[in-house]
């Protein structure tokens, strides 16, 4: 029988062997104003002219990172922009999988219910910012790219956080990829609001040995950071983002990775904005995912639906139960339960947490 985590190495490579590949295309670099805003950490102002104009032939492009889509987006959507062909840009770097990006297809033009869309009370931010600026770096996981931002409406207003999810997308018949928005979540909790909510509970020591035990091949008592690497690379991290977490789980420095620096790892599976959480969010859920797997589909569909709907034992269950069942290609399985029940803010999701009755 695999193991837990070659079961999860297995699931990371069949998903990265059928997503869109990077490449170095032979195309024109983005307009210049996009390129250097994305590269600067103070705030930016609203758009100026030149940044409004050249959103009228801004489109996605394989030369252009995460920072520059979410720059072009941003500019986009501001309120001075709308009915000038802010909004038409918006719509050319939404996934094609969004609610709204068909529409747009078959018109060339936005819909009246996208212009509903971004007139809820929550998306008001995205239009009326007079300021935005980058917190943090991107963070890049299994073709997908993670940009925390901040806007505010005016230089003594209070900041509004607004998190960004783009998609590594194939450009039909070139064998190269472009990044495309899949989803913002704006007005996130931030750190300390999600301290007081009941974390995912950490695996138990001799589940965490269990898999210690896999690593440590050679039975020495210790995982060598090369082989660490390989297997954080193989779960779909970048290299030198696995490099990173070895020599970060290495506290001592002694170039081997004990149980107790593994263990610490494993334990800090609720820090999502790293990629120690994420990579211990993985582990942790393919494991608790293998002990589910005895379920028939009844049994899970039921039990995600219930926790949805019932009284929760403690805030965001239903998120963190819906979450721990979504299969490891569904972008929403890389989600916190926070970011998670803002999809259950929206209209058409309301359903799941508002049922009387379910017919089989």
């Amino acid at each position: 029988k695999m193991s837990v985590l070659l079961a999860l190495i297995t699931s990371s490579v069949a998903f990265r062997a059928s997503a869109p590949r990077c490449s170095r295309p032979r195309v024109a670099r983005p307009p210049a104003c996009f390129e250097a805003i994305a590269k600067t950490s103070q705030p930016h102002g609203p758009p100026s002219e030149t940044d409004s104009a050249a959103l009228a032939t801004a489109s996605p492009a394989p030369a252009l990172q995460p920072r520059e889509v979410v720059a072009t987006m941003l500019h986009a959507l501001h309120r001075s922009n709308r009915g000038t062909g802010g909004y038409e840009a918006a719509l050319r770097f939404i996934s094609p999988t969004h609610q709204y990006r068909a529409d747009f297809e078959r018109s060339g033009k936005y819909s009246a219910s996208f212009a509903r869309y971004l007139r809820q009370p929550h998306k008001a931010s995205l239009l009326g910012w007079d300021e935005y600026r980058w917190d943090g770096d991107t963070t890049l996981i299994q073709g997908e790219a993670y940009q925390q931002t901040s806007v505010r409406a005016s230089a003594d207003a209070t900041w509004t956080s607004v998190r960004w999810l783009l998609t590594s997308k194939e450009v039909e018949g070139s064998g190269a990829s472009q990044w495309m928005v899949e989803a913002v979540f704006v007005d996130e909790p931030d750190d300390a609001e999600l301290a007081a909510v009941e974390p995912l509970a950490p695996l138990e020591e001799p589940e965490r040995r269990q898999i210690f035990a896999q690593l440590d091949t050679d039975e020495s008592g210790a995982i060598s950071p090369e082989s660490f690497v390989g297997v954080v690379a193989s779960l779909g991290f970048p290299r030198e983002q696995a490099e990173a977490l070895a020599a970060a789980t290495d506290t001592d420095g002694d170039g081997a990775i004990t149980f107790g620096e593994f263990s610490a790892l494993l334990s800090k599976v609720n820090q999502q904005a790293s990629a120690a959480g994420s990579f211990a969010r993985l582990v942790t859920d393919g494991v608790r995912a293998t002990a589910d797997a005895a379920q028939s589909p009844h049994d899970v569909v039921t039990k995600v639906l219930r926790a949805l709907r019932d009284e929760p034992p403690y805030p965001l269950y239903g998120a963190e139960v819906a979450i721990r069942y979504c299969s490891p290609t569904n972008p929403a399985a890389q989600l916190t339960p926070a970011t998670f029940a803002t999809y259950l803010d929206e209209p058409h999701y309301a359903i799941l947490t508002q049922w009387d009755e379910v017919e089989e």
